[in-house]
């Protein structure tokens, strides 16, 4: 039998510090991953919520004028999209009378149909989805939706008309307008 020594004993205490020691770090690194991981998300809930309520203060400030039925939400009726990333255009609908309503978005090309840019109103709608549809909906309700838009990141930087009609049993009921004009992402975007 081997005889245990003072020497072998100090060795046995190194590896428990050693483990010890790896253990603490261990934990500490994975508080402050915790930590900051959760920073992150409130930062995110934060930020979808104020999107949030920015975008119900647009469609309250689109209806309180003038009486309107349908609209748009944009900032001095343009929008920004970037190139190459998924966008949305929000719209909205008021109610007055209950039943369906057929909706559509057409394109109108403007600037984006000159030579230097060359793009026909066909060609820009497949940067769109959602150009049309229907929905049903009850006296003084509120329909808020998206309409998806992804410009290539090829896109001109050219501006066009968006224009949404929507009708009931084929009699218009509402219409608005905003100008598109796809923008290059950010820097950091």
């Amino acid at each position: 039998m081997r005889k245990i020594t003072a020497k072998n004993r100090r060795g046995a205490i190194e590896l428990s510090m050693t483990t010890v020691v790896v253990i603490v770090l261990a934990m500490t690194m994975l508080a402050l991953g915790l930590t900051l991981v959760r920073t992150l998300f409130k930062g995110a809930i934060y930020t979808a919520t104020s999107l949030n309520t920015q975008v119900q203060d647009k469609i309250n400030a689109l209806f309180q004028e003038e009486g309107k039925i349908v609209g748009i939400v944009s900032e001095a009726g343009r929008v920004e999209p970037e190139r190459g990333k998924d966008n949305c255009i929000w719209w909205s609908m008021l109610a007055n009378i209950p039943g369906k309503y057929d909706y559509s978005f057409t394109i109108s090309p403007e600037k984006c149909s000159d030579p230097a840019y060359g793009l026909s109103a066909q060609e820009i709608e497949t940067w769109f989805a959602g150009m049309e549809g229907s929905f049903t909906l009850a006296a003084n309700e509120k329909k808020t939706t998206c309409l998806a838009l992804m410009p290539p990141k090829t896109a001109p930087s050219c501006l066009f008309n968006l224009v949404l009609k929507v009708s009931k049993s084929g009699v218009p009921v509402g219409t608005d307008s905003t100008w598109i004009r796809p923008k290059a992402a950010t820097l950091f975007g």
